[in-house]
């Protein structure tokens, strides 16, 4: 089990997409976006794999915590990563993991639904956090304000 890094670690792309296509579960961080992307691949004869967004925890126990109360039928999984992402949340589709996301549910309809909506849901956190870097809000505060000369 590998828990989240501290520090500056990051994967390149080769690493990400191997992440993803072999991890039982993936939580994606995104640099600019408290909220996290899971994918737990994991499938039984009953389940296939869930993807959700959700909000971040403390620690990879609290992580666990969370599974065995989302998917009570699965054991603790045999592999977890936490993948940091540094871009937006437009490369990390453009670099081909939201895809291979998708590869991974490609035979489970609700799980394919699962991940339209949670990238939807990524988009538009995505957007409003960029609208609050330009106009400036919670997490961001402008240099200079714009005032009309008289």
């Amino acid at each position: 089990m590998m828990s989240e890094p501290s520090g500056s670690s990051s994967f390149d792309s080769d690493d990400a997409l191997r992440v993803i296509d072999e991890a039982d579960v993936v939580v994606v961080g995104f640099a600019w976006l408290s909220d996290r992307l899971l994918v737990d691949a994991r499938r039984s004869a009953s389940a296939g794999p869930y993807v959700r967004v959700v909000t971040p925890v403390r620690t990879p126990q609290e992580r666990i915590r969370q599974l065995r109360e989302l998917r009570p039928g699965f054991n603790d999984p045999d592999s977890f990563v936490f993948l940091p992402w540094s871009g937006r949340v437009d490369s990390f589709v453009q670099a081909g993991l939201y895809d291979r996301i998708l590869g991974r549910c490609a035979d489970d309809e609700s799980a394919l639904s699962d991940c339209r909506t949670a990238l939807e849901k990524l988009e538009q956190l995505d957007r409003a956090d960029l609208r609050q870097a330009i106009r400036g809000g919670e997490k961001y505060h402008t240099l200079y304000e714009y005032s009309p000369a008289d």
